[in-house]
């Protein structure tokens, strides 16, 4: 029994003693991190304020790719406030929990709230231009409140986390240097020819966008062939509106010449004659955005005005070119 009691006051007195020196240990951990990215500072903020886009960069793919891979585990849309990505790894240096979006300030700052199972971190990203590139400041602020085991772990975390931050700016410097610079995008000015083409215009979510274009493509194919009414041009997709959340969209197939049409969700429709700023588009569809973001900037610049919506014409085939560098896509603003 004096055996026992004698653990038992030592416990007490180990407990009491971790109690009062947590006292004196700080609550919080600060850490910040910089680099100076030599590229456009569009370029490198999407690839931090949309969260699929961390795959590419961030210092914990290194150690289990799979979480990144996981669509199910991204909010939709996946950039913006209130955009989140959850994981659940076997890795134990990389865990479970959520990443959430709380602010954004585009093109300057991105703060976001990262759950962890004993812990939660508040990073804030900022991009500052400078004579050199863009300078990126990653910081973090992991507070433990007052429970004394957090603060004696926190001793040490400065020191666990500071090499994943250095990788993961290291990282994105790298990826985002390697970007092609989007101020390259060759932007003209010319008029164009009426074009008649057949068409469907649908109302989507942004999980179907990826598959809506063959879909609306086969619709119209199929009623083309069944009336031998010809192809005369690149399959084209007009954007007459978009959000996070929803997109009005129209597909449509050129043709020689006005037709008549019957069918419920095919129409003749045409683009008519006039003025349009354009620019092809080199590689994938999902850097698309990045050649809209050099033709706004040149008609910002060159102060023209936009008087329809943009449209897109698929150059290239992807299923007679299987190399995704190669594809051609056409972008079209009609103007005054």
């Amino acid at each position: 029994m004096n055996i026992l009691k004698r653990i038992l006051i030592v416990v007490t007195l180990f407990l009491l003693l971790t109690a009062i020196v947590s006292l004196f240990l700080p609550s919080k951990v600060q850490l910040k991190k910089q680099t100076v990215i030599n590229a456009d500072i569009q370029q490198i903020f999407k690839q931090v304020e949309d969260l699929k886009n961390w795959k590419n960069w961030s210092p914990w793919a290194l150690k289990d790719e799979s979480v990144y891979l996981n669509e199910a585990g991204y909010s939709s849309p996946s950039s913006g406030v209130g955009a989140t990505f959850t994981w659940n790894s076997e890795n134990e240096n990389v865990g479970s929990g959520t990443l959430k979006i709380d602010g954004v300030e585009n093109n300057r700052s991105i703060k976001t709230t990262t759950d962890l199972e004993f812990t939660q971190h508040n990073d804030v990203w900022t991009f500052t231009k400078t004579e050199d590139g863009v300078e990126v400041v990653w910081a973090t602020k992991i507070d433990f409140g007052f429970n004394p085991v957090s603060k004696f772990f926190g001793l040490f975390l400065e020191d666990e986390i500071a090499p994943d931050y250095e990788l993961g700016l290291e990282r994105l410097k790298k990826y985002a240097e390697n970007l092609p610079k989007i101020h390259q995008v060759e932007v003209t000015q010319k008029q164009i020819e009426q074009q008649w083409f057949l068409s469907i215009r649908d109302s989507v979510s942004q999980n179907e966008m990826n598959n809506i274009h063959g879909k609306l493509y086969a619709q119209i194919n199929r009623y083309m062939d069944q009336n031998e009414i010809e192809i005369k041009g690149s399959p084209l997709v007009i954007y007459h509106f978009w959000s996070d959340t929803l997109t009005d969209i129209e597909a449509g197939i050129p043709i020689a010449d006005s037709v008549e049409v019957v069918d419920e969700k095919i129409r003749l429709n045409k683009i008519d004659s006039g003025k349009v700023v354009t620019a092809i588009h080199y590689g994938t569809y999902e850097r698309i955005p990045e050649t809209y973001f050099g033709i706004n900037e040149w008609m910002r610049k060159n102060k023209v005005v936009v008087i329809g919506p943009p449209r897109e014409v698929y150059i290239t085939d992807p299923s007679k070119e299987p190399n995704q560098e190669k594809w051609e896509t056409a972008i079209y603003f009609p103007i005054k």
